[in-house]
């Protein structure tokens, strides 16, 4: 099967002028689809880590779309749920890739003479192949070729329409409610930020990282629209994601390391505390991005 040798990011997606919001919504939802198709064959056929991540940026990109357009277009439960569950088998070899193939790489160039992790690394390495192998049969199975049949036929016959709680608003100008989904979708993050207990936990910085995903997703959908460019702020959002994304990597690889070779308890030990302690540095620089992306008080 011929393979790309290089794994497919999101091309820069151009909205035609004159689009209406449901016509918008299909073209992004395709373009969703074709980053995720893109990839599949370097899942399957390749080592490359970066396949299985940009496949699942795509899947996160779609699952963001329709989260996005929600108000309008309900997807059916059962769509919901299959693309939940191939979200979480995507997630999980990309934890233990990322453990496998640059954190624990990292601390070993970083903690060069003070520990020995390559009995880690070799560990992880493992477990990122185990689960590439379980992504592997989640893509050769059936359940995900109806998935992806049934995605484009309720695309292609607008099955939405029967269901939508606002079809009047279907035919509007797709820029005018673009306007309104970045307003919210920045209302949400300020107000996320605004609402962070002192101090935060895991959890509500992995919240506060979707929140920001989300925008940042809209955005990018948006990005040829005269509105989005003049929000601004991809740049600043960027960096934020980045931070976050580093440390949810952190946080996430010392649960896995738990699940590693339990003869490994001194390497574990110690790359659990180095990621502890390089997570709060990251901490303190996210908190110093966040005033920027405050818009007022929250809603009550």
């Amino acid at each position: 099967m011929p393979q790309a040798k290089s794994a497919n990011k999101a091309r820069p997606l151009v909205l035609p002028a004159g689009l209406d919001l449901e016509a918008g919504f299909a073209l992004i939802a395709r373009h969703c689809l074709r980053q995720i198709r893109a990839n599949e064959a370097g899942l399957k056929f390749s080592s490359d880590p970066e396949f299985v991540h940009q496949i699942r940026v795509g899947l996160r990109r779609l699952r963001s779309a329709l989260n996005l357009f929600k108000p309008w277009i309900p997807l059916p439960q059962a769509l919901a749920h299959d693309l939940r569950w191939l979200g979480q088998r995507l997630g999980a070899v990309r934890d233990a890739e990322v453990l496998a193939h640059t954190t624990l790489p990292a601390l070993a160039l970083a903690c060069a003479g003070v520990e020995d992790l390559r009995p880690l690394q070799t560990a992880a390495a493992g477990l990122a192949q185990r689960r590439r192998r379980k992504a592997v049969q989640a893509l050769d199975s059936e359940r995900y070729q109806h998935l992806l049949a049934d995605l484009q036929r309720w695309l292609k016959r607008r099955g939405w329409r029967a269901e939508s709680p606002r079809p009047e608003e279907l035919g509007l100008p797709l820029e005018a409610a673009a306007q309104t989904m970045l307003t919210l979708r920045g209302q949400k993050l300020s107000q996320q930020i605004l609402s962070l207990p002192d101090p935060a936990r895991a959890e509500d910085w992995h919240r506060l990282r979707i929140a920001v995903k989300k925008l940042r997703y809209a955005h990018g959908f948006f990005q040829s629209l005269a509105i989005a460019r003049a929000a601004g702020q991809p740049t600043q959002l960027s960096a934020l994601q980045d931070l976050l994304g580093q440390f949810n990597d952190a946080d996430v690889g010392r649960e896995l390391l738990l699940h590693l070779d339990p003869k490994q308890g001194r390497p574990v030990a110690f790359a659990s505390g180095v990621l502890w302690a390089q997570s709060q540095q990251r901490i303190h620089m996210v908190t110093a991005l966040l005033p920027a992306f405050v818009t007022g008080p929250p809603s009550p």
